[in-house]
C-alpha cells in the first residue's frame, strides 16, 4: 500500500491510515513529517478530520444535566440565602429583646431579685421568639424538601 504518490504528495490510504491512526510508527513519522511542510496536504488532512464524528453526547441527556445543574444550583443559593437571613433574623430578635444589653440591666435593677426576675422575663421572651423562628425555618425546609421531591420523585 503506497501512503504517497510519485509527485510526493499523501495518497487517500496515506490518508485513511493516518485519520483511522492504522499507521505504523515509521508511517506515521514520514506522515507526520509530510504534513509539517505541505499546505495542500495539511488542508486536505484537515477536511478527513472534520469528515470523523466525535463522541457526542443525547440531546436529552444534555438538556437533563443542564436542567439538574441550573436546579442544584438555585437550591443552593437558596439555602444559602434562607441561612443567612435566618442568622439575620435571630440577631435582630436578640437585639430588639435587650440580650445585648445585658450591662445596663444591671445597673437598673436595685436588688438582685428584681434583677432575677428581669433575667427570667428576658429568658422566657428569648425561648418563645426561638421557637417561633425555629418553626419558621422548618416549614421552610419542609417546603424545600417537598420541591426538591417533586423535581427529582421521592427519595
Amino acid at each position: 500500500m503506497a501512503i504517497f504518490h510519485e509527485n510526493g504528495h499523501i495518497t487517500a490510504e496515506g490518508f485513511f491510515l493516518l485519520v483511522t491512526e492504522k499507521a505504523d510508527d515509521i508511517q506515521r513519522l514520514e506522515l507526520s513529517e509530510h504534513l509539517s511542510f505541505c499546505d495542500g496536504c495539511l488542508e486536505q488532512y484537515l477536511k478527513e478530520m472534520e469528515k470523523i464524528t466525535l463522541l457526542e453526547t443525547e440531546k436529552s441527556i444534555a438538556k437533563r444535566i443542564t436542567k439538574s445543574i441550573k436546579y442544584k444550583t438555585a437550591f443552593l443559593a437558596q439555602k444559602r440565602f434562607g441561612t443567612a437571613v435566618t442568622a439575620a433574623c435571630i440577631a435582630m430578635v436578640l437585639w430588639s429583646t435587650g440580650v445585648f444589653s445585658w450591662t445596663t440591666m444591671l445597673h437598673q435593677s436595685d436588688t438582685i431579685e428584681s434583677l432575677e426576675q428581669e433575667i427570667q422575663k428576658l429568658s422566657w421572651q428569648n425561648q418563645t421568639i426561638l421557637h417561633d423562628v425555629s418553626e419558621k425555618y422548618q416549614q421552610i425546609w419542609q417546603i424545600l424538601d417537598r420541591s426538591e421531591e417533586m423535581y427529582y420523585g421521592k427519595k
